[in-house]
């Protein structure tokens, strides 16, 4: 077991909701898992103090426990939680794998009782009855809701798709296909012309505004091609826009205003959301301003005359005149109000230039900006007369002392922040600020309103208010319309995608007015149903609507019936685990929570718990490792979540019930201590302590000894449930310690551009990895030295670094891969000493590095490429997770010229790409030769084939040919991968996956087309134009090579090297891809770019300008916590590349090393090098990162980039400049391929020259055939099929190589009378039941023979004789749904009494004697086993004399030795014997419940079925009827299967412990007879069997096999075959005719 911290502990208190905050390499899921299980285990616990048990079905169905019922704690009666009542959410399918494996790992290790010392996996748990409890735990895992928030979601949707889906459906949408049905909608959008069309498009209401709101948004947005752009913008990021309305609705609520949501919003509302970060400070910001710009303008209004009027005799329009206005009058009151003064005031003091930027220029030179068009209306000291000079120098010294006031004002940290807001405030509420302009300023704007001029002024516009509330109520028209029109255009293909699960739950868990019910409820409920607010968890919602619907009866029991249905949801979950929730979006954060409000209540339920939350809900996280903003997750999601678990929790701290589960100051570890050793945890080292069921914990004991006690606000938030996990077990602990530095100053307040909670927090992770090695941190800077020529010679590779023309990118990418082949050849490395221009040796420690420990992250793919080609120049294997889009991969392009050639037989454009590809391999001249003489219109691929230039490819072609004759496209595919040189000429994995994808949509679209060639070619040529959008080329890792992968992608990996590339470029496009599509979404607000004129500058848009600033300082959050993610990923070698700046020089001959410290501030690089001067700083050591002044200062100051370039000496930085008080003591910088011995990379033409100069070197011997590929096929099978297809060979071969569905062909609605109704069940539940039955009451004797070979442990269950038990057919009518009492006269009584009296018949008969121990034709039963589980293979060797057809077309030669049937089943009886001569036998048994339903009769025997007609009481196993002869013969192969797996397993024995295998029975439940097969009946079934398996390899192995003949005319086997049913009749006997039943006068 693995022995928890105290903070590892903590996180499995079930007594009160957790949070858990989990640094980077913490141990979590570790901790998830063992939560988990403790909420099983554990009786004593808050869910099972204040939430009812949910609903406990027993398991249904045969078989699914071998433990008797004895051996295990009824359902019912668990005092823990069972695994369908706690939810563990995790982030990805691979995620949720992982935790379920674990669980399933942890929980098989439990054990009731102490384990031997055999079982050194045994985990003793003295909670535990016994050891069926956890095979009971076990096999309710299975179906455990342990998954994805989506399909945790669907899982919960789907018994109620009917209640909630407008357009029901049963298909998932393919990825390939989505992007087309979002491309098709925004063109739909585009064909409705009236209010007619927006109803048959699937717009559910407010057609006309839809219409209208489209025709003004094409307007104001530029066109139609714009406006789709912001379209399909809005579709992609959904979720925000939702929230994003959500948001303004309930701050308009809060402001007390009257908005539902529909049309335009009160312009207040979006002043107030700009003016909200700075509301706090805003108004004594304004007031100050005022007053310190007051004092400045009164300075010069007594010389008016003097020093102003002289200045306006142009225009009195000047700054001085405004600011004296904005200074004589107070300041406004309301928030947006006073950012729009703020801007309006700054627009006279700067010029507009400065006042975008981020450090702005106040009162430039001392005096008012006269720039933009707009005097400054003061004169300068020197053109000022009149004025005495004294006075006049004291005039300005008294107004020159102000400014540095007004300057340090406007300048701190608020006011930089103030400003960043107040455009947008006054580009939205401009008051009077254009007023005092000149006419002709620049500066001056004219209003854009509605209705729009129909022509563009000269001057420049801004968006109004009142246009800007009209446009953003127009986009979210058009965005609920257009994804009404989405799934209207999903259900004309009955499909669904995760987005419509995620709303059909919304509308299930009353998250809003469900979409079935807005066309029905009124206005009124509809809002009041949408109205949800910030605690998703409540009710109150639906309370308002179920009062508005006190007068509409019918629409208040719907909506009842609903809450009705929520509440017994929520009965079913009392704990919730949800993993990576710092990636949960806001809508999968409404959606969980409100299955944690309050249950239904049913009488006897416990009463509810004090706090909001009914389940236990614990949420696990890191807001640093936050960086799905591109999938709409919000760290803020996370941070109000943790903020209502401690609410709640102090709101708990009073519940009386629970006060026995606490201790004052202590959490409480639930696992029982004593028992089994070590204090808070399991082990098999027997102490001899007192037993204790649990222990606590203290809040404030950090996980180490001998660290201080936790005090302050980390204590309080440990003790309301916030639990910190911080001990790092997976970075060597000097290196986690620098990171730590770094990660201070990365995560400092300073660097937030707006304050939000969107806000990550430094935490400091404790090195706790067992490990005395020190991590390594190495700097690949690449200066290039000496620049050479670049050679004209093609042969000769290009040394990169001498080249002038390399890129940056090229230069890190090529030192990368120096470094790399050095570390992988574990050769020696040296660094720099610029000193006196010698090397000094780097030694390296530790094991040696393999490619599969290295994991290369980059930023973007952009030049994935030149990376992955530079590391296989140097033979590095190398694989990334994505390589672009998936149908621009070479490996495709051949594939796609055969699609067209199969669509297109003529196309010459296919033919070409076919035949130079590696499938052919013809060089340009032959291609030409072969096509110049090609007729117009001619069929390219039969040319081909007279062309082809060797043997091989014309076989090939041939074959190929043959197969598109024959419709099968998908063959052709499999023919080229298989035996074409494709594959070889694109050899690495990579290719071959790319491949296999390709097909794989090939196919997916082939399912949806009807496999028409044309159709799949069309649809895959609108894939591929959907560019980005379309698939991407993703590769699944190999396990020897280095791995290239996003930062995105390593989220939950880790890797002994990683390398960090790109660092300095990182970030750099973020911005740019942002507003890409025209629109910008964020939680707080959405924005559409306003451009009505192409031709013309865009107008000022303050809604835009807020919104982009909120966007970047959210993605400039983000990008910080990427890098956070990128470093933590590490175990014991960092590897950062890139440059510091544009400017760097190397002088090899003097050793002169020396670069410029300027990154962009928009990039990682930055980060790093201010994490690098933090980490300094706190050593106290030296590095040219940080100067002498900086070191001494008390806190570190912000990084200034220098202008000129710092000189470095790598050696100094190797062990001399520390990193961190307790981190690295240096870093090793590497900046050249000097630092590396030589690898000489062969160019790209070297290379190709190489490859062809081997293989003109190979020869083939024409004397000798190629030795074939030798091979073994593996064909399942299934044990009850065996019979039938026997009898008709034509069945088998229909359905697997015809490949025909084996359901009858029906009709939609063929039948207008609807089929009689039937009193008893289908005849395969009934079977069912029957063999339950068997299963739980037939007698175990137990009575083991001194002379038999010993039976195993499952032999000896206990079973008493129950089978005629009125006790054991109710648990099985229980167990199928339908209760342990059935009302009198219904059907399930007749049923009950049906088994009652069945199971009373084999108790007469000879199976019921034999297991009460009698000795019956000289045999007696010593044991019984139900539901045996077999696997059976059986060998069939294949004659190699005649050549396959792979032998005859293909390039090599394969045969097919032998092939493996394998069976795998269950069989219902195996009875173990001994005969009077104490020999042991074994004697399978199956039951057949034929005539035991309509035509059974209870009472009178000879007037029921044939069978009941020889009674129970004839013991012999001979059949004594026809019906009996004629029902052993049809299953003679079955169990003949059975025998034989039985054989096999015993012939893997010792000799003298096998059992002989006795001829196999069938058990009649219709009679209580056991008919068993004749010795000879047996080895005649065995003889058949193998003659009908080997046939059914012929059918899989040959394809050109002729089709088995009908069955002879009147042949009764065809009445029950699934070809011969239904209203299509697809086969029948010879000379009946086939077709649609009603054609042929028939019934179905």
């Amino acid at each position: 077991m693995i022995r928890f911290n105290n903070s590892q502990r903590l996180g499995l208190d079930l007594d009160r909701h957790i949070a858990l905050d989990a640094g980077a390499g913490t141990g979590k899921t570790t901790v998830m898992a063992e939560r988990y299980v403790q909420h099983l285990f554990a009786a004593d616990q808050r869910a099972t103090h204040v939430t009812p048990p949910g609903p406990r079905t027993p398991l249904s169905g045969h078989g699914a426990l071998r433990a008797p019922k004895r051996e295990r704690t009824d359902l019912r009666a668990w005092p823990g939680l069972l695994p369908s009542e706690v939810v563990a959410i995790t982030f990805t399918r691979k995620s949720a794998a992982e935790l379920k494996a674990r669980i399933r790992h942890r929980l098989s290790q439990a054990r009731a009782h102490s384990p031997g010392p055999e079982d050194q996996d045994g985990v003793f748990d003295p909670r535990l009855r016994n050891d069926g409890d956890v095979e009971m735990l076990l096999s309710g895992l299975d179906e455990a809701p342990i998954s994805t928030i989506d399909a945790f979601l669907s899982q919960l949707v789907q018994p109620y798709v009917d209640l909630v889906a407008l357009y029901p459906s049963n298909q998932q949408v393919a990825e390939e296909r989505k992007p087309l049905m979002v491309q098709d909608t925004l063109h739909a959008v585009w064909r409705i012309r009236s209010v007619d069309d927006a109803r048959e498009a699937g717009v559910l209401n407010h057609h006309q505004a839809f219409l209208d709101a489209r025709n003004r948004l094409v307007t104001r947005l530029g066109g139609q091609d714009q406006a789709e752009v912001v379209l399909g913008g809005l579709l992609d990021r959904s979720l925000f826009v939702e929230q994003s309305h959500r948001s303004m609705i309930q701050r308009a609520e809060d402001m007390g205003l009257s908005w539902n949501g529909r049309g335009p919003a009160p312009v207040d509302v979006l002043l107030n959301t700009i003016a909200e970060p700075v509301e706090a400070f805003l108004p004594d910001f304004v007031q100050t301003l005022h007053r310190l710009l007051g004092d400045w303008v009164q300075e010069f209004l007594p010389y008016h005359s003097q020093c102003v009027l002289p200045a306006e005799a142009e225009t009195n329009l000047t700054r001085f005149n405004h600011l004296v206005r904005i200074t004589s009058q107070p300041p406004p009151t309301e928030a947006g109000e006073q950012l729009s003064w703020v801007w309006k005031t700054l627009l006279g003091i700067a010029t507009a230039s400065g006042l975008v930027k981020p450090t702005c220029t106040f009162f430039p030179r001392n005096a008012l900006p006269t720039g933009d068009g707009w005097p400054s209306g003061l004169l300068s000291k020197s053109a000022v007369n009149g004025v005495p000079p004294g006075e006049k120098n004291d005039l300005y010294e008294r107004a020159k002392a102000h400014v540095p006031g007004l300057r340090s004002h406007l300048s701190s940290a608020n006011g930089t922040l103030i400003r960043l807001l107040a455009r947008s405030a006054f580009l939205l509420n401009p008051m009077d600020g254009f007023d005092g302009m000149p006419l002709d300023s620049a500066l001056r704007l004219d209003p854009l309103a509605d209705p729009l001029p129909s022509e563009p002024g000269d001057r420049g516009t801004y968006v109004t208010a009142d246009l800007q509330v009209q446009v953003l109520s127009d986009l979210q028209v058009i965005h609920t319309a257009c994804h009404q029109i989405l799934a209207r255009r999903k259900s004309l293909d009955n499909m669904h995608d995760f987005d419509d699960m995620q709303r059909f739950a919304a509308d299930l868990l009353l998250a809003r007015c469900p979409d079935i019910c807005r066309h029905r409820y009124p206005p009124a409920v509809i809002d009041a149903l949408d109205g949800l607010g910030d605690e998703p968890w409540t009710d109150a919602h639906i309370a308002r609507a179920l009062t508005l619907l006190n007068d509409r009866p019918q629409l208040l029991e719907d909506l009842q019936r609903r809450v009705a249905i929520l509440g017994e949801l929520r009965r079913q979950y009392r704990a919730f685990i949800i993993d990576e929730y710092q990636d949960t979006n806001p809508s999968h954060y409404r959606l969980l929570a409100r299955l944690w409000g309050r249950r239904r209540r049913h009488p006897d339920d416990p009463a509810g718990p004090l706090g909001a939350w009914d389940p236990t809900v614990c949420i696990v996280g890191d807001m640093k490792q936050s960086i799905y903003r591109f999938r709409q997750a919000e760290v803020s999601v996370m941070r109000r979540a943790v903020e209502a678990v401690r609410r709640f929790n102090i709101d708990e701290e009073g519940e009386t019930r629970l006060h026995h589960l606490r201790s004052p100051g202590c959490g409480r570890d639930p696992r029982p201590v004593g028992g089994g050793g070590e204090t808070g945890s399991f082990s098999n080292q027997h102490t001899g302590e007192t037993s204790a069921p649990h222990t606590f914990v203290r809040f404030d004991e950090e996980d180490q000894p001998g660290l201080a006690a936790i005090v302050g606000q980390r204590l309080l938030r440990r003790s309301e449930g916030h639990v910190d996990l911080t001990s790092n077990h997976r970075t060597r602990h000097d290196l986690m310690e620098t990171m730590n530095d770094m990660f201070d100053e990365v995560f400092d307040p300073r660097y937030h551009d707006l304050p939000g909670d969107w806000h990550a927090e430094p935490q400091r992770l404790r090195p706790a990895r067992a490990t005395e090695m020190g991590g390594v941190l190495e700097w690949l800077l690449p200066v290039p030295g000496t620049i050479a020529e670049v050679p004209l010679d093609l042969d000769l590779a290009v040394n990169t670094f001498a080249d002038p023309n390399a890129s940056q990118v090229h230069l890190e990418h090529e030192l990368l891969a120096d470094r790399l082949h050095a570390l992988l050849h574990q050769a020696p490395t040296r660094v720099l000493n610029s000193a006196d221009a010698s090397w000094t040796e780097v030694t390296d420690e530790g094991p040696p590095v393999r490619p599969q420990d290295i994991m290369i992250l980059i930023n973007s793919r952009k030049h994935l490429p030149d990376l992955v080609e530079r590391l296989r120049a140097r033979n590095i294997p190398v694989m990334a997770d994505r390589q672009g889009l998936l149908l621009m991969q070479p490996v495709v392009q051949p594939l796609m010229a055969l699609l067209a050639l199969m669509a297109r037989p003529t196309m010459r454009k296919a033919a070409v790409e076919l035949a130079r590809s590696a499938v052919v391999g013809m060089t340009e001249q032959q291609v030409h030769d072969a096509l110049v003489s090609l007729e117009e219109g001619g069929e390219v691929l039969p040319h081909l084939v007279n062309h082809a230039p060797t043997e091989a490819v014309r076989s090939l072609l041939a074959r190929l040919h043959q197969l598109m004759g024959w419709g099968a496209i998908y063959d052709v595919f499999d023919a080229v991968l298989d035996h074409s040189d494709l594959l070889v000429a694109y050899p690495d994995d990579a290719q071959r996956q790319f491949a296999e994808a390709w097909t794989a949509i090939v196919q997916s679209i082939g399912n949806e087309t009807g496999h028409d060639a044309a159709a799949v070619y069309r649809r895959m040529v609108e894939v591929r134009e959907l560019g980005r959008q379309g698939p991407q080329a993703i590769t699944q890792p190999d396990a020897s090579a280095v791995q290239i992968m996003t930062i995105h992608g390593s989220k939950g990996l880790q890797a002994p090297v990683v390398v960090v590339s790109g660092l300095f470029a990182a970030g750099k496009a973020d911005a740019s891809m942002s507003v890409q599509d025209n629109i910008l979404v964020t939680p707080q607000v959405l924005a559409g770019r306003i451009q009505p004129w192409r031709s013309k500058d865009r107008p000022e848009d303050g809604l835009w300008a807020f919104a982009a600033e909120m966007n970047k300082a959210q993605d400039k959050a983000e990008l910080r916590r990427k890098f956070y993610v990128a470093l933590t990923r590490v175990k014991d070698r960092l590897i950062v590349t890139g440059s510091p700046g544009n400017r760097s020089t190397y002088d090899e001959s003097t050793g002169t090393l020396s670069v410029r410290f300027a990154p962009d501030p928009r990039t990682m690089g930055r980060m790093f090098i201010e994490g690098l001067r933090r980490a300094t700083w706190c050593a106290g050591g030296g590095a040219p990162w940080v100067s002498e002044a900086e070191l001494e200062a008390d806190s570190l100051p912000p990084f200034i980039p220098s202008k000129s370039e710092t000189v470095l000496n790598p050696t100094a930085l190797l062990n001399a400049s520390p990193l961190g008080e307790n981190g690295l003591s240096g870093l090793r910088l590497y900046h050249h391929p000097l630092c590396f011995d030589v690898v000489d990379a062969p160019s790209p033409l070297a290379r190709a020259r190489a490859l062809a100069d081997h293989l003109d070197t190979l020869s083939v011997d024409e004397r000798t055939q190629p030795s074939p590929l030798r091979l073994q096929e593996n064909v399942k099978g299934a044990a009850h099929h065996l019979d039938a297809t026997f009898a008709c060979p034509r069945r088998y071969w229909l359905e697997h190589v015809k490949g025909w569905p084996t359901e009858p062909f029906r009709l939609p609605q063929a039948s207008s009378q609807p089929p009689p109704a039937n009193p008893w069940p289908e005849p395969t539940t009934f079977g069912l039941m029957m063999h339950r039955v068997l299963e739980i009451g037939l007698r175990n004797p137990k009575a083991l023979s001194e002379h038999t070979p010993p039976l195993d442990a499952a032999w000896m269950h206990e079973a008493n004789d129950d089978l005629a038990s009125v006790n054991t057919v109710k648990r099985v009518m229980n167990e199928f749904g339908f209760g342990e009492e059935q009302p009198p006269s219904s059907p399930e009584a007749a049923w009950r009494d049906r088994l009652l009296h069945l199971g009373g018949l084999i108790d007469r008969g000879l199976l019921g004697q034999w297991v009460q121990g009698g000795s019956i034709h000289g045999w007696a039963v010593e044991a019984v086993r139900t539901e045996l589980p077999f696997f059976h293979r059986e060998r069939l060797e294949r004659s190699t004399s005649t050549p396959s057809m792979n032998e005859i077309w293909a390039n090599q030669p394969a045969v097919v030795d032998a092939v493996n049937m394998d069976f795998s089943g269950r069989a219902d009886l195996v009875l173990a014997l001994v005969n009077d001569e104490g020999r042991g036998a074994l004697k399978v048994v199956d039951l057949k419940t034929r005539g035991c339903l309509g035509k059974f009769n209870p009472s009178d025997s000879l007037k029921g079925h044939p069978l009941q007609r020889v009674g129970p009481e004839e013991l012999t196993t001979t059949p004594l009827s026809d019906e009996e002869a004629e029902i052993l013969h049809e299953h003679r192969l079955q169990l003949t299967l059975y025998s034989m797996a039985l054989e096999a397993i015993e012939a893997k024995k010792p000799k003298d412990q096998r059992r002989v295998v006795l001829p196999p029975s069938l058990l009649l439940g219709a009679n209580g007879r056991m008919v068993q097969l004749s010795e000879g009946a047996f080895k005649q079934a065995k003889d058949d069997l193998l003659a009908h398996l080997n046939w059914r390899v012929s059918v899989h192995l040959e394809e050109d096999l002729e089709a088995p003949e009908r069955l002879p005319a009147g042949s009764s086997l065809c009445q029950q075959c699934p070809f011969y049913r239904g209203d299509l009749r697809r086969c029948a006997p010879a000379g009946e005719p086939l077709g649609f039943v009603n054609r042929l006068g028939d019934s179905p």
